[in-house]
């Protein structure tokens, strides 16, 4: 057992020998595999990681351009949006130079800082309550300055008013202390005390109120869109600024400026308030009241705080404007104001429809002019009786506003729409100029304008008065018209009968001149104006008046009240408040809110506030006018020359003047809308000589000269003229006469010349025998007799007779020659410097005189002449004529310009 154990474990160890042999061999291999197996799966692993870095480094490429592209169009349409509610200056930085067109209104919202982007941080201002700015006094007010820095920068000047509460006299917005020298209304001195603030916001809410009515007749909620109705700037933004609030505050201011806060943005105000944390507000003054209104700011470090933003957005103070750059900005709008002159309308393009086919309109109803445009929309006013009455207009406004301008508007507009047969037209400048002249026929006798029935081109009231007289005594025709025709108005006149009459239309420019007085010419005036006014509407009688003024006008104290209540429609341009009351209606002073030139504010309901409509009139440029007259009067077929009044001109000789069978001398022309001329007429009766009294070698001229040249027109070549010539001493034609002379020399009219030492013999010797057998119709003409010394005096008779004592005075002689001459056609004219020189030669009751012609005339001479109430007549040239075998008194007449060769009879 024991050799055999000892094998058996031989066997075994050798076994297990090989075991662990094998064992090892198997561990070995083992660890090959498993090191082949580990580097092959960290190769794995490696390669996938390549892999995925691969596709992880595309896919982060991928969102980087996404990522990138996503914060361009974030950025884009930020900006975008900061465009669109801040255009331009209100949100670009200082050093940013954009420039781009002008908003029609301002932005509503305006940058105060910058958020962590550097992108602008807008908050809402304009046409909202306002900003509340809390914190270090330098960091609010730089933001203040800042703000209206923006505000002026896109803000015309005359549309905005920046008022200022200064309580502690800091003047920390002097930067804008020149704009008031460009426009006083946009930065007046500021408020310091607390009763200044209570006026200073009495304005502010005045002004809101007028811009609610405008904003009312548009129907537009904000100022700005008032602004882009219109197409313009209409009426001003208002920003207040209080400074130290609440100090200064009392309980009726901080009212107040609750009130606006409330209510007053929409209307154009809004607040800048700076608190101070060490005033303390005034008994009933709660600064929450107004502080929960208005958008909060408070300066913490370099950053805006506000309940209004979130709390992850960061916004950095703006730096406060560089000097140049402020400095450039209040100097940009000093200079805006000068050259803005406001918007243009040519009346060429609101007419061009009517010029090219003119005179398609008829007036059965109404006429209507179109003189403006009212936002993008044109403006017309219609006159007409009915439906509803508005039969007269009234016109107001400054001196150099465009009054001229705006009547040319109405005129022309009506003149193309309209023929003469449906309108004509009555045109009265009391001026002292010549507006009007130039619907007056041109230096060739043509292009008059057609509907021009009469033009009084200077100031005076004689003939004012005597075209009220025409227009009443048209009424009474049209009146007798329409009874005989059983119609009540020219409307149904027109519709039943088919006759075109006109209507007719009296425009009377400074109308003021006509009724301011106290004498019975402005009584009588306003007596007449007074029916027409009233009663005119329904015989298509319309008035239209115009003035720079209508308050304090004497002659209508009484009456102007009645007067102006037939005056529905009205309009004004720029003008003073009161003015503005006076031209629309009490409380009423819209007009003097207007900015520019040719702005207008019309009323068609008697001037009631509520009805105002703000407008701009039409400019009427020269040449269109011009060339518009001249189609017209082309068009016109009847060639009617309008009756032509100047105050300060001789009157116009006729074409041609109509002789009369009658020895008719003529003087010149009455103050009346007439063709007759006043005239004398020379009869085989006593009494027929005339006197011509007073100085004045012109009119002298004129009035001699006239009487001359038509008294003797019909005589033919039987006639004769003598002509005593006390001024001379030689036997030429009188300078004064010559071209009357002349004329009767032309018709073989026997002339005669007698110097100053001739005259008195020819007087004794002569005279008699033209009087016991005068075969020739005679016109003695004797001038300055009173030269002649020896006139009064005693002359024999027949001075070669030695015997004869018989004595008689060339004066004795001229008196029976003036008394009893023209019984035997011998007419005597005569001109004495004054009625003593007369009553010397013919006595002291001026024997013959039939009727006389006072040139310049003392007072004393005139009365006595021509009654105790008479004065000089207004204007030059001018004569007196009374005829003493008259009940019709003295009569004021234009004479005729003096004669030359160019004019004929």
């Amino acid at each position: 057992m024991g050799s055999e154990d000892d094998g058996f474990e031989i066997e075994l160890r050798e076994r297990l020998r090989d075991l662990h042999t094998t064992v090892a061999r198997l561990e070995a291999s083992i660890d090959t595999h498993r090191a082949e197996a580990v580097a092959e799966v960290e190769q794995l692993i490696a390669d996938e990681r390549t892999a995925l870095d691969n596709r992880a480094s595309v896919a982060k490429s991928q969102v980087d351009a996404k990522f990138t592209e996503a914060a361009r169009t974030v950025r884009a349409d930020t900006e975008a949006a900061v465009t669109q509610l801040a255009p331009g200056v209100a949100s670009t930085a200082w050093t940013d130079t954009r420039e781009g067109d002008a908003p029609v209104r301002p932005a509503s919202y305006v940058r105060f800082g910058t958020v962590t982007s550097g992108a602008s941080a807008l908050a809402p201002f304009l046409e909202h309550p306002g900003w509340l700015l809390r914190g270090p006094s330098p960091t609010a007010l730089e933001q203040i300055n800042n703000v209206l820095l923006r505000t002026v920068a896109q803000t015309p000047l005359r549309f905005l008013r920046l008022r200022v509460f200064d309580p502690r006299i800091e003047g920390a917005l002097g930067a804008f202390a020149k704009l008031r020298e460009a426009d006083p209304a946009s930065f007046p001195p500021g408020a310091h005390s607390t009763s200044d603030l209570n006026d200073l916001l009495s304005q502010v809410v005045a002004q809101a109120s007028v811009n609610a009515e405008q904003m009312g007749s548009h129907h537009a909620r904000t100022l700005g869109e008032l602004w882009e109705d219109e197409g313009r700037a209409v009426a001003p933004y208002t920003i207040v600024v209080v400074l130290s609030y609440p100090l200064g505050i009392d309980e009726a201011t901080q009212n107040m400026l609750v009130r606006l806060a409330e209510s007053g943005y929409p209307r154009g105000v809004s607040l800048l308030v700076q608190r101070d944390e060490d005033a303390k507000p005034a008994r009933g003054v709660k600064p929450k009241d107004l502080e929960k209104l208005l958008v909060p700011f408070e300066s913490v470090d370099d950053r805006w705080i506000s309940s209004v933003l979130p709390d992850t957005i960061q916004v950095r103070h703006d730096l406060p404007a560089p000097r140049e750059v402020a400095r450039a900005i209040v100097q940009d709008a000093v200079h805006a104001v000068g050259s803005d002159t406001g918007p243009v309308v040519p009346l060429s393009e609101l007419l061009a429809k009517h010029v090219d086919n003119p005179w398609t309109d008829t007036a059965d109803d109404v006429i209507e002019a179109v003189i403006g445009r009212r936002g993008q929309e044109p403006l017309s006013i219609g006159l007409r009786s009915e439906n509803p009455p508005h039969p007269n207009l009234l016109i107001g406004g400054a001196v150099g506003q465009g009054k001229s301008n705006l009547l040319l508007d109405i005129i022309y507009s009506l003149a193309v729409r309209y023929s003469p047969d449906e309108l004509e037209m009555l045109l009265l400048d009391f001026k002292q100029g010549l507006e009007f002249k130039r619907f007056d026929k041109d230096a060739d006798g043509e292009n008059w304008l057609p509907h021009a029935r009469v033009l009084s081109l200077e100031s005076n009231k004689p003939f004012g008065l005597a075209v009220l007289e025409f227009v009443s005594d048209e009424l009474e025709r049209r009146a007798e018209v329409f009874n005989d025709a059983r119609c009540n108005g020219i409307t149904e006149y027109r519709a039943r009968t088919g006759l075109p009459m006109p209507r007719m239309l009296l425009i009377i420019d400074e109308f003021q001149v006509l009724f301011d007085g106290d004498d019975d010419l402005t009584d009588q005036a306003v007596r007449l104006f007074e029916n027409l006014a009233k009663q005119g509407r329904a015989f298509g009688i319309h008035i239209l008046l115009s003035s720079q003024t209508v308050s304090g006008i004497s002659g209508l104290r009484a009456k102007g009240e009645s007067i102006f209540a037939q005056f529905p429609i009205r309009i004004s341009l720029k003008n003073t408040r009161e003015e503005s009351e006076a031209i629309l209606s009490r409380q009423n002073t819209a007009a003097a809110e207007l900015t520019y030139r040719g702005e207008v504010v019309v009323n068609r309901n008697l001037g009631l506030a509520s009805n105002n409509e703000r407008a701009v009139a039409a400019y009427a440029e020269p040449s269109f006018l011009v060339d518009l007259q001249s189609r017209l009067w082309r068009r016109d077929t009847r060639r009617r020359e309008p009756w032509v009044f100047l105050g300060r001109s001789w009157a116009q000789w006729p074409a041609a003047p109509v002789v009369s069978e009658e020895s008719e001398a003529w003087i010149g022309r009455p103050i009346a809308i007439t063709d007759r001329p006043v005239t004398v007429r020379f009869d085989r009766d006593i009494d027929q000589s005339i006197a011509v009294v007073g100085t004045g070698d012109r009119e002298a001229e004129a009035v001699l000269g006239a009487v001359v040249a038509t008294a003797t027109a019909n005589w033919g070549s039987s006639g004769r003229v003598v002509v005593l010539d006390g001024n001379s001493a030689s036997a030429e034609d009188p300078e004064m006469l010559r071209a009357a002379l002349d004329r009767c020399r032309l018709r073989d009219q026997d002339v005669q010349v007698i110097d100053r030492d001739a005259i008195t013999r020819f007087v004794v010797d002569t005279l008699p025998g033209f009087m016991t057998d005068n075969s020739a119709p005679t016109l003695i003409v004797a001038l300055a007799l009173q030269k002649v010394a020896d006139f009064a005096d005693e002359q024999p008779r027949d001075p070669e007779d030695e015997f004869s004592y018989e004595t008689v005075s060339a004066a004795e002689v001229l008196r029976e020659v003036a008394t009893r001459g023209g019984t035997v056609g011998l007419y005597l004219v005569g001109w004495w410097p004054n009625l003593r020189a007369v009553a010397s030669h013919l006595s002291f009751d001026h024997a013959g005189v039939g009727t006389y012609v006072m040139l310049r005339a003392g007072l004393d001479d005139l009365r006595s002449v021509a009654g105790p109430h008479m004065n000089a007549p207004e204007g030059t040239p001018r004569v007196v004529v009374v005829d003493r075998s008259s009940h019709e008194g003295a009569q004021v007449v234009v004479p005729f310009e003096p004669l030359t060769t160019e004019v004929t009879r």
